[in-house]
């Protein structure tokens, strides 16, 4: 895994209307890469050098950004696959991330499994782990929200899965107008 692999499943997601197929060890994989370079960071800085731990924390930022713009490509395209009920492509969880979004679609049950990783995040108000990604899945329309910083959000459709701030995101799940999910990447 390297930052130019990256790039082309970018391109790749960009130009195709379809899931491009990753393989299944993917996410595992980003999340080894970025770790590589956490640790690439911390080592220089342990030993004093500034420059290379700029260039490690510079690359991190980009994998970051990258892995970011992918997923919520691969998302919208999930959500749209469940609409039309034909997986294709999907790995990981993914997976389970289809298996909901078309359960809320039909009208079934949702049972989301809460992992130890989630139970933690609820207790630490500090941001989403890295390797983490918090979504929510809308149950109801929702109108445009503003933030106490006055950032606006939305608005959102039901079945709409939705990245927020955590304290926005909260707010919903307590009114139960929202699903957390949770997502290794």
């Amino acid at each position: 895994m390297d930052i130019e692999v990256l790039r082309r499943l970018l391109e790749r997601e960009l130009s195709s209307e379809e899931l491009t197929e990753i393989d299944e060890e993917f996410y595992r994989d980003l999340a080894s890469f970025r770790k590589a370079l956490e640790l690439n960071a911390e080592r220089y800085e342990e030993r004093g050098e500034d420059i290379e731990k700029r260039l490690y924390l510079a690359q991190l930022s980009l994998v970051q950004s990258i892995a970011r713009e992918i997923l919520k490509i691969r998302l919208h395209k999930i959500v749209d696959m469940a609409f039309e009920g034909v997986p294709k492509n999907l790995v990981g969880d993914e997976k389970k991330i289809f298996a909901v979004l078309s359960a809320f679609i039909n009208g079934e049950p949702i049972s989301i499994e809460t992992t130890e990783v989630e139970v933690k995040e609820e207790k630490v108000e500090s941001k989403t782990p890295s390797g983490f990604l918090e979504l929510y899945l809308l149950k109801s329309d929702i109108p445009r929200i503003i933030d106490e910083n006055l950032n606006e959000y939305g608005p959102f459709k039901a079945g709409d899965l939705v990245t927020l701030p955590r304290s926005i995101g909260n707010v919903l799940v307590k009114r139960e107008v929202a699903e957390k999910i949770t997502i290794r990447i």
